[in-house]
């Protein structure tokens, strides 16, 4: 019978108080050994037990990347709450529309300045306590709910069917015996840096799953590309897990290819949006059996998972659906053959559903149990599935469908280009045109530059999917995730129209 990560976590502690299990990276940073993960989780417990926390009630936790982060969570945990990890810097209307959704017991922010709030402050005085003082910890179901804006912008969180024992569905998950991230590590305590933010299921799960399983996790606040690889040869990091933005600025770092990545033994890559030169040459930097690539989605919906040396042989896959039935089907819901792009719709195999939204968002469905979360794709002949965009995402223009993440990976394989967005405008005679928000990398000249990267793109792609009209930015405003709303910036230049350059 699996462990929960609490249970997983408790007995390391027991097992080797005196060693570091985890880092915060930064001035002034703080290593916490096993024995204070576990009896500082355990005094927190005691600080939010008192403020109301309980089983089957939410803490809200707003805070950037840090130790504390993760001791917040665990002491939720504790007490069988759930942990909703909200971006620590939203808008206050965003933020308070989330916390009226999730209902939450306690509120845990930097300052606790607000109504209701509690300080970091007042978290971190809480004294340690031994675990076994505390009542059985109950198992939080669900363990966590994620915080989405949706294609629309309408705030919902997403609470997905998991609890502490069960991981987050795919099959990667703890089952009482090591993943295979420790199975291969050749030594004790792998070293796990996380790079995303805590707020986001990419960086939550995986911290928290793989410091259940004896690694020794090193958060950074943020990312910084040469921040990070001083981290890996420093720590020796064994485990990483990029999002397709941070892995374009990795590769862009101009000192990588003199960096010792040697200890590196473990690259997980979110395969969907990540252009196809971008994973080449990260397989090129470790090798084909480092590099880990896969799908899934905060609903845990579907997963799947494969490594480099496979997608060698299936260029753009991003492996094969796990534990679900896949299907394609278009506009109207007619399923489509193998090689056809269509909506994405899975069903698990098990039965029931894989999560539920808590707000006015209302899940795609079919007749038979179907559900998507809105991407497009396809199924090739073998079962492999291939990411193509999101439904709401795509432009169609004079016609035709252009997916706007094969535009921006074209667009992104150019020198003089950090970061684009590509979305569609009104067009008199297209209807739609392709347009291109592009922040150039720093020094860039933009005179003239316009043409250079449609001419770019003209050489791999059809000319109908090149950019029509360009534009600079000095920052395009992505989440720390990686994240950014198309659709709002597609809004804001319809309200403002541009004049389109030649």
């Amino acid at each position: 019978m699996a462990r929960t990560w609490l249970e997983l976590i408790d007995a390391l502690a027991a097992e080797h108080p005196e060693t570091v299990a985890i880092v915060e990276a930064g001035d002034p940073g703080e290593r916490l050994s096993w024995r204070d993960v576990s009896r500082r989780s355990a005094g927190i417990a005691r600080a939010f037990a008192a403020r109301g926390l309980g089983e089957g009630k939410v803490m809200c936790l707003e805070l950037p990347n840090s130790a504390a982060f993760m001791l917040c969570a665990l002491a939720a945990w504790r007490l069988g709450a759930t942990v909703a990890p909200l971006r620590w810097d939203l808008p206050e209307p965003e933020r308070l529309q989330l916390r009226a959704l999730a209902g939450p017991a306690v509120i845990v922010t930097a300052r606790g300045e607000g109504a209701g709030e509690t300080s970091l402050a007042e978290v971190l005085a809480a004294p340690p306590a031994d675990p076994a003082d505390l009542p059985p910890a109950p198992v939080a179901s669900p363990a966590w709910m994620s915080a989405s804006g949706g294609s629309t912008g309408s705030p919902k969180l997403i609470a997905p069917r998991v609890d502490t024992a069960l991981g987050d569905g795919t099959d990667m998950r703890f089952h009482g015996g090591r993943s295979n991230f420790a199975d291969n590590s050749g030594h004790r305590h792998p070293v796990h840096l996380v790079c995303t933010p805590l707020y986001h299921m990419h960086g939550f799960v995986l911290a928290f799953r793989t410091l259940s399983e004896d690694f020794r996790v090193v958060v950074m606040p943020h990312f910084e590309p040469e921040a990070f690889l001083d981290l890996v040869e420093r720590e020796r990091v064994a485990f990483v897990a990029l999002v397709p933005t941070i892995a374009v600025r990795l590769l862009k770092s101009p000192s990588i290819g003199s960096r010792d990545l040697s200890s590196i033994e473990n690259i997980i890559l979110g395969a969907g949006a990540t252009p196809d030169w971008a994973i080449r040459e990260l397989i090129a930097l470790t090798s084909p059996e480092t590099v880990k690539l896969g799908y899934g989605m905060s609903e845990s919906l579907a997963a799947s998972f494969l490594r480099g040396d496979e997608w060698l042989e299936h260029p753009g896959s991003v492996g094969k659906p796990i534990g679900v039935e896949t299907l394609v089907v278009d506009e109207q819901g007619n399923p489509l053959p193998a090689g056809e792009v269509g909506e994405l719709f899975f069903r698990p195999l098990g039965g029931g559903e894989a999560f539920r939204y808590v707000g006015d968002a209302v899940p795609r469905t079919l007749p038979g149990g179907w559900a998507s979360v809105g991407d497009l794709g396809r199924l090739d002949a073998e079962g492999y599935m291939y990411i193509v965009d999101r439904r709401t995402d795509m432009v169609k223009t004079g016609g035709a469908n252009v997916f706007v993440s094969e535009v921006e990976a074209a667009l992104l394989a150019h020198p003089e280009v950090a970061d684009v967005a590509v979305v569609g405008l009104p067009d008199p005679d297209w209807g739609r045109r392709v347009h291109a928000i592009v922040q150039p990398r720093a020094g860039a000249a933009t005179a003239g530059l316009d043409a250079l990267l449609r001419e770019h793109c003209k050489q791999r792609l059809a000319a109908y999917k090149a950019p029509r009209s360009f534009e600079f930015v000095a920052e395009l405003g992505r989440s720390d995730a990686g994240k950014i709303n198309r659709q709002a910036l597609a809004r804001a230049r319809e309200q403002e129209p541009l004049q389109e350059r030649p």
